[in-house]
């Protein structure tokens, strides 16, 4: 039974909190990365990050640290997790603030505030005991 540690310690992190928005994080930040690095040029909401990484940086950024997030919460313990969503918290941050000061009305302005908030959200729970 070769599956059987790999089942066990997927139904151990379904009993535990937050997983699922650590999951979708990683998730949406590696589609959005993916996307974006297969885009030719610079989306015009991401513009004043791209002065301050060069074209494609966060796009890549997004997806390393996705897929960071991805094998820190398959790893199961505790405080990777907490350390994968205060680094996923700040990524959706700095692009929160990046896109408020190129669009201020620009609707990934609340899309990005989202996942930066589930982030955050995830990594004070992470934080209390475990039990």
């Amino acid at each position: 039974m070769a599956f059987r540690p790999l089942r066990a310690g997927a139904a151990l992190l379904w009993r535990r909190e937050p997983w699922w928005a650590e999951l979708w994080s990683g998730l949406t930040a590696v589609g959005w990365g993916a996307t974006g690095v297969a885009a030719t040029g610079v989306w015009p909401s991401m513009a004043v990050l791209a002065r301050l990484g060069g074209v494609g940086f966060w796009e890549a950024a997004g997806l390393g640290l996705g897929c960071v997030q991805l094998a820190l919460l398959a790893a199961d313990a505790r405080w990777l997790r907490w350390a994968g969503a205060a680094g996923m918290a700040w990524f959706w941050g700095v692009l929160t603030l990046g896109v408020w000061v190129a669009v201020p009305g620009a609707p990934a302005v609340a899309v990005y505030a989202g996942w930066c908030g589930i982030n955050l959200y995830s990594s004070v729970r992470l934080l209390r005991p475990h039990g």
